[in-house]
């Protein structure tokens, strides 16, 4: 996975953060046919305690290796972030947004996040 690699090359000098928003695929709101083949199926969880339980399977079935965060069942970094479905940001030291990906999956773009991070770093 793409991510893995970027998150192996930087790690040591990015902090890394995966943030679990809401199921996009619920089985009970709009069903990918692929998640379905695959057998995975969760209905768009009501508490905080289900939405780790899906970001957990999520996070195992991804093998994601960065540290993932759960946003709360309010969606408060979805609506913040606009990050449904998916989106990549760097945020540099001092708090500001470095580089905003934009929304996936057709404009998420993880080697354009790698050559934003790597200049960030050469300043």
């Amino acid at each position: 996975m793409r991510l893995n690699e970027i998150y192996d090359r930087y790690k040591d000098d990015v902090r890394f953060l995966s943030i679990y928003i809401r199921e996009a695929h619920a089985d009970d709101g709009w069903r990918s046919p692929k998640n379905l083949q695959e057998g995975i199926v969760y209905k768009e969880p009501t508490t905080d305690d289900e939405r780790t339980e899906v970001a957990s399977v999520c996070q195992h079935m991804l093998d994601l290796k960065m540290p993932m965060l759960i946003d709360d069942i309010g969606n408060t970094v979805e609506e913040r972030y606009i990050a449904i479905p998916m989106r990549l940001f760097l945020i540099d030291a001092d708090g500001k947004l470095a580089y905003v990906g934009g929304e996936g999956p057709r404009d998420f773009k993880p080697d354009e996040f790698a050559d934003a991070i790597g200049a960030h770093l050469k300043g």
